[in-house]
């Protein structure tokens, strides 16, 4: 075994044995872990008992700075169990001088499983390539292409306004596999909006484009009343909402309705008025009357529904009471 050295000269690809507590692993300057969701702690992984058994059989691979400070590259598993047993572990030293394309080559080939977990993850592993000061055009050609990517003009700007959305979002689009348009839909949000419907996760039953339609939804209402996230929070139907016992799914139905209701107030007292002019009428159940919400399209759909021919004259003579003209001229009216 090669003697423990902590300033020992060496040169490119030369293999050492270095004082573990010497190595910067969490805080190398080559470690994902800010970037990547779903890495897994070096106590609990399959190879536990191999590594036990065996002990580390591969060298670890580290690159020394400028100034002597050894930072990890691949082996942190290696080291952790290295540790639990002797002081030193066999690594193979990189000089400053390695091009740093190289180095990412490797932890992408370490991570590989991670980082194909979630298109979060493979684009924010493309904003630590980045970090690392790789070229722009190598990073095009070498890292979006083989990840599944198309990178168009802003490809790479967009990736860097991914990966300034809230750790916790980014953390919710790896959770639940969002994909790259669904991602790049939520720059376009306040930060502190998409921070507080983050904090409601817990109790809301979100998907991708109820997330994005709630705020979307809030940064109009915000903007067009002059508003801050503040003001809505302080709002008393927003506390009973979320302070309710209602379950996931009710709640988040309340709460996207009184969401859409201050964004459109004129829709909504339409809409209001309309449905109070159809629960008057008090409809056999046979009959179904609809009309676009959104008030775009100037029309109702009256639908009977019939199973049984012998009372489709009783349905007929609803339709043509006196009540019905009536209500169907003042929901017309409306729209």
């Amino acid at each position: 075994m090669l003697p423990l050295t902590k300033r020992s000269s060496f040169t490119a690809m030369s293999v050492q044995n270095i004082i573990i507590n010497e190595i910067l692993i969490e805080k190398s300057r080559f470690s994902p872990g800010r970037f990547l969701f779903g890495l897994s702690a070096p106590g609990s992984v399959p190879e536990e008992s191999s590594y036990r058994r065996l002990g580390t059989i591969h060298p670890i691979i580290v690159c020394r700075d400028m100034s002597g400070q050894v930072h990890l590259i691949d082996g942190a598993k290696r080291i952790y169990f290295a540790g639990l047993r002797q002081p030193g572990i066999s690594a193979i030293v990189l000089t400053d001088a390695t091009p740093v394309t190289d180095i990412i080559s490797l932890i992408q080939c370490d991570k590989r499983n991670e980082i194909d977990q979630s298109v979060i993850n493979k684009v924010m592993f493309i904003c630590f390539a980045l970090s690392l000061g790789a070229p722009e055009s190598w990073v095009l050609e070498s890292l979006c292409v083989p990840l599944g990517f198309r990178p168009y003009n802003d490809f790479l700007k967009d990736c860097g306004r991914i990966n300034n959305l809230p750790e916790e979002l980014r953390r919710f689009c790896h959770e639940k596999k969002f994909s790259l348009k669904q991602i790049l839909n939520l720059t376009h949000y306040p930060e502190d909006v998409l921070s507080q419907l983050m904090s409601w996760k817990a109790m809301l039953q979100l998907t991708a484009s109820i997330l994005d339609e709630m705020a979307s939804s809030l940064k109009d209402y915000l903007i067009s009343h002059d508003k801050g996230m503040g003001d809505f929070l302080s709002e008393p139907e927003v506390h009973e909402i979320m302070g309710s016992p209602l379950g996931h799914r009710e709640r988040t139905e309340r709460l996207r309705s009184f969401i859409h209701k201050k964004r459109f107030p004129v829709l909504s007292e339409t809409n209001k008025r309309i449905e109070g002019k159809v629960a008057q009428l008090y409809l056999p159940k046979n009959i179904s009357l609809d009309w676009d919400r959104t008030l775009e399209n100037k029309n109702l759909d009256i639908t009977l529904h019939v199973q049984d021919i012998e009372k489709l004259k009783d349905l007929l003579d609803v339709l043509n009471s006196d009540a019905m003209k009536e209500a169907v001229k003042g929901m017309l009216d409306e729209l």
